[in-house]
């Protein structure tokens, strides 16, 4: 069976006139308005319809213009502008806007009633202490109301004092007879209301002051359960919510799609830090822009643009897009300030990149973001994240049913081009690292060492040492072209095999740069015990992050991903001492090379 809908309204902005102000309860103070504006009328050559309601727990904004309620030498701010269907918010004004339910409305009367709260430091609720009749406030909305589904039998409420208004309409508008059980939390009894209803209702009040932190719980548990299919809404303090959101699925369980259960409120924050908290939540976590940059880098519209291909039709058969498509993710990007749309929209509609937008075109954003290239596909294993976290192993296997490796090996640009940046990192650190080693004459095996990056600046720092580079055969073939084109070839021996295989006995030192953090624990052991074994008692020397306080927040999320990518991760020192343990080493000393990357040294237990 179907659930609860909800239906959107064109959101449209009304002046209004206070008509009365009272005390309901010692807590509780309602505002009645009216006006011509309650009616059809035009705004900003715009036609706007009548108020409606039609739910329950409809919201309106209250827009906090000047007057009462503002702080004391807080300019006014303009309210928001009408446009078609919806509004142009100005930051200010959303500031000065707070969501609160119609308790009534009386469409033929004209005649809206709000309730408002006392608390100290709101907005709204300072505005309804001190408003008086004859004053003005723009209303705005509903922007949309929640159609309940068919097939109701009872109903079961459960709210604090900013819930009544929602609870109390709802029991007076059900037509009579309608079983209802409704658990409301008032702070004392003197916040108890009478209602004018006809329904089957049993309500229980609940005095906070006098029935303890859990007697919201215990009462909704002894309230009681109807026959038939119920409807449960609950709205209120979100922290005391969530064991009720719990019950009515887990206990109870009702169906999701007859249960409605909405935070209007946290202790300890005001409705502004509220709102603005999610607004941060969604823009921390919303995909859509991280996906359209990856997009842009991938299909190279920079390097188009720039070349020339500055309308909509000209780029989008540049970059073998559908012209729709295309300029869907250019508003994007334009809403990021990367480009600006000019002209009619359209195929002739121009396109010109900021100095902003100009980022797109260095070669560092496409390494790590360019879908064409291995680097980007680190990020396949976040939609995994969740089955690392329960089970420990890797997210990105979960997701694309083979490991990271063996998606590199899928094209041969992705295992060039994530070899290329692992080569770019090494640059940045191996030349602290290569005098760290201190060596003289050497042979020096680079176990796992990619294309030969940190193995080439070894022989050309200490002209006396010989070494040998050990990667997978495809990797290796392309250290042995890079360290040729060094002039290092007689100087160095290649083997193409894996580490997790018997290795070499011939070196003096054995070496992993950025080689076990991609690997658990179990198998980082076993690497470990490879080396071991071949080294003996000689000298064994990682290059890797210790985790601890010198980790910035880049770096935290990096240890996130691999683990998720690899179920690995960065290691603190006790960690890495417990490793080597593992695998018959004991770690004799650590040297700092940048930040958080150091030279981790081992020798036999």
């Amino acid at each position: 069976m179907a659930g609860r809908e909800h239906r959107a309204f064109p959101i449209y902005i009304r002046e209004l006139e206070v008509l009365e102000v009272f005390d309901v309860t010692p807590l509780t103070r309602r505002v009645v308005l009216t006006g011509e504006q309650l009616g059809a009328f035009r705004n900003n050559g715009y036609a706007i319809e009548p108020f409606r309601t039609e739910n329950a727990d409809d919201h309106v904004k209250i827009v906090i213009t000047d007057g009462p309620g503002v702080p004391e030498g807080t300019p006014p701010v303009a309210p928001p502008v009408q446009d078609d269907g919806h509004l142009d918010w100005t930051r200010e004004a959303i500031g000065r806007s707070r969501d609160y339910t119609p308790r009534r409305y009386d469409p033929e009367r004209r005649r809206l009633e709000l309730d408002f709260v006392r608390h100290r430091g709101g907005i709204a609720a300072e505005w309804a202490e001190r408003v008086a009749p004859g004053q003005r406030v723009h209303v705005a909305g509903p922007r949309g109301t929640t159609v309940l589904p068919d097939g109701i039998d009872w109903y079961f409420l459960v709210g604090d004092e900013t819930a009544l208004p929602a609870i109390a309409r709802r029991i007076e508008e059900l037509p009579a007879g309608t079983p209802v059980t409704a658990v409301v939390s008032v702070p004392t009894a003197s916040e108890e209301q009478t209602l004018d209803h006809a329904t089957d209702l049993h309500l229980t009040w609940v005095h906070r002051d006098t029935a303890g932190p859990d007697g919201l719980m215990d009462a909704v548990r002894a309230a009681p359960w109807r026959d038939g299919r119920v409807y449960a809404w609950a709205a209120g303090e979100a922290g005391t919510l969530r064991p009720l959101r719990r019950w009515f699925r887990q206990d109870r369980g009702v169906d999701p799609g007859f249960t409605d259960v909405a935070g209007y409120w946290r202790a300890g924050q005001t409705q502004e830090e509220m709102g603005l908290a999610l607004h941060t939540l969604r823009r921390k976590t919303g995909l859509g822009v991280p996906h359209a940059i990856r997009a842009a880098l991938t299909l190279d519209l920079a390097e188009h643009v720039t070349d020339g291909h500055r309308t909509i039709a000209a780029l989008a058969e540049a970059a073998e897009v559908t012209q729709g498509g295309l300029r869907r993710l250019l508003r994007v990007l334009e809403q990021e300030g990367f480009c600006t749309l000019g002209g009619k929209a359209g195929a002739a509609e121009t396109v010109e990149l900021t100095p902003f937008g100009a980022v797109l075109l260095e070669e560092t954003a496409h390494s790590g973001l360019d879908r064409r290239n291995g680097y980007s596909r680190l990020d396949d294993a976040w939609p995994g994240i969740v089955h690392t976290l329960r089970t420990g192993t890797s997210g990105f296997t979960h997701v694309r049913g083979h490991d990271f490796w063996a998606e590199l090996a899928t094209e041969e640009r992705l295992g060039r081009t994530f070899d290329e940046v692992l080569g770019h990192w090494t640059e940045m650190w191996s030349p602290r690292a290569v005098e760290a080693l201190d060596l003289t004459d050497e042979h020096v095996m680079d176990v796992g060492g990619g294309t030969g990056t940190l193995l080439g600046r070894v022989l050309t720092a200490y002209p006396h040492t010989s070494g040998t580079l050990l990667d997978l055969p495809t990797t290796a073939e392309r250290g042995r072209a890079e360290l040729a084109g060094r002039g290092l070839a007689e100087r160095v021996r290649i083997v193409g095999r894996s580490f997790f295989e018997a290795l070499p006995e011939d070196a003096d030192v054995y070496v992993l740069a950025q080689v076990l953090h991609d690997w658990p624990d179990a198998e980082a052991t076993a690497i470990l015990r490879r080396v071991a074994a071949a080294a003996d008692d000689r000298r064994v020397v990682l290059f890797e992050r210790i985790s601890g306080d010198h980790d910035d927040a880049q770096d935290i999320v990096f240890d996130l991903q691999m683990h998720t990518v690899f179920a690995s991760g960065e290691r603190t020192e006790a960690d890495w001492a417990e490793l080597a343990r593992g695998a018959g080493l004991r770690l004799t000393g650590t040297t700092r090379v940048r930040e958080n990357f150091f030279m981790i040294e081992l020798r036999a237990a």
